[in-house]
């Protein structure tokens, strides 16, 4: 079996939302394709750390986004559009919350 292809204008998108921080939260537990994070609510200081890990939110991590007290445009899609070879898991910290994963 090949390897999938992932083409965003390949329905359907999944959601995956977190309403608070929290360690390791698996997004997917499998290869998969991160589309965009959208970050619903302004929170000082807050941290998304996305890994290529299936379990892992710190492990190897490829994105890392933090919110500053002078960006309060919210909320704010972050396009991603990146392949995650092992799985999508992330470490929300600093009291971020409302983030919502979409992927597929």
């Amino acid at each position: 079996m090949s390897k999938p292809t992932f083409n965003d204008a390949q329905p359907p998108y999944k959601h995956y939302y977190q309403a608070a921080a929290a360690a390791n939260v698996i997004v997917k537990g499998q290869p998969g394709y991160l589309h965009s994070i959208i970050i619903g609510k302004f929170v000082s200081g807050g941290i998304i750390e996305v890994s290529d890990s299936a379990t892992d939110g710190d492990g190897d991590v490829k994105i890392f986004l933090e919110t500053t007290g002078t960006d309060t445009a919210f909320p704010k899609v972050i396009p991603v559009g990146t392949y995650f070879e092992d799985g999508i898991t992330a470490d929300i910290t600093g009291s971020q919350s409302y983030v919502t994963f979409v992927y597929k």
